[in-house]
């Protein structure tokens, strides 16, 4: 009978597996595996080559730092993230959907350390070392799309009061 593994023999197969065999973490976004790829500077699809999967600096943005995720539009179609206009938009996106994913220093302490020079053990033990996540889902509030759609949908309607009638000679 194989006893359970303690805590602390997860953490250390997981370091291995991290470190010594250069194992990336990775997330399951909306039914679709990525590599946590710090060194890319992205979450790189499994197995679609044709995508730019999610960059980190670009979703910079749409980091919550009081809860540890981005909470961003995704477009599943393209595997990337999603391009909203704010200055423009009047209605909620049909083609995109909206993510939390933790933030890079929980998705890869290991690499993110490694990228800025520190030392690979500090703190795991603390923080804890995961291999593998699942995004969850938001809400259009919380990215304000909701909104930003009403003030320009309001934009829209003073700007259209205010045009002159034209009236044409006949």
């Amino acid at each position: 009978m194989k006893s359970k593994k303690t805590g602390s023999e997860i953490l250390d197969e997981a370091f291995d597996m991290r470190v010594n065999k250069g194992i990336l973490p990775t997330i399951e976004i909306h039914g679709h595996t990525f590599y946590v790829d710090i060194r890319m500077d992205k979450l790189r699809p499994k197995d679609d080559f044709l995508s730019k999967g999610i960059v980190f600096s670009e979703i910079k943005d749409y980091l919550n730092d009081e809860k540890e995720l981005y909470i961003t539009p995704y477009d599943p179609k393209k595997k990337e993230l999603g391009k909203i206009d704010y200055e423009t938009i009047t209605e909620i996106p049909k083609d995109l959907i909206v993510l939390k994913i933790p933030n890079v220093h929980k998705l890869d302490p290991v690499g993110w350390k490694r990228q800025h020079g520190y030392d690979l053990k500090n703190g795991i033990e603390k923080s804890g070392l995961q291999m593998g996540f699942k995004s969850k889902y938001g809400k259009w509030e919380d990215i304000y799309i909701t909104q930003q759609i009403t003030e320009n949908i309001d934009k829209l309607k003073k700007s259209e009061k205010n045009k002159p009638i034209l009236k044409s000679k006949i």
